[in-house]
């Protein structure tokens, strides 16, 4: 049974960390609730400041209370990891609503791999 629809709007991206030698990134974000159902950004090609604005939906199932975002730099071979970030729903159930940056923190939360610039709306089903 359904618990609600996520309407989640990927804005932006800023200050991503460079994983390429040359050139900047070729960077798409992955996100999901759980790991069976994945949607993904198109690619933004050399840049570290990317522009999606890209609306992906969800259906919520109970239980289903953290977004996960895992931003990539595509390679001609595979794909270097930029980022990751967990979005806590629970606040988004209270409102109705999310409008943040949300920090790719580095490893062990020391310093920055850049920032995702997200929406989000909650729809409950009644």
């Amino acid at each position: 049974m359904t618990h609600g629809q996520l309407q989640v709007i990927i804005v932006e991206g800023r200050n991503l960390k460079d994983k390429d030698t040359f050139g900047q990134n070729d960077a798409y974000i992955e996100l999901y609730l759980d790991k069976d159902y994945k949607q993904r950004t198109s690619t933004k090609q050399d840049t570290n400041s990317p522009v999606w604005n890209e609306t992906f939906h969800f259906n919520l199932l109970k239980g289903q209370d953290h977004l996960k975002l895992k931003v990539y730099d595509e390679d001609i071979i595979g794909k270097d990891s930029i980022g990751s970030a967990k979005v806590n729903l629970k606040d988004v159930f209270a409102t109705g609503h999310f409008d943040q940056w949300v920090k790719l923190p580095a490893h062990l939360g020391l310093g920055s791999h850049g920032e995702i610039h997200i929406i989000i709306n909650y729809v409950p089903h009644a």
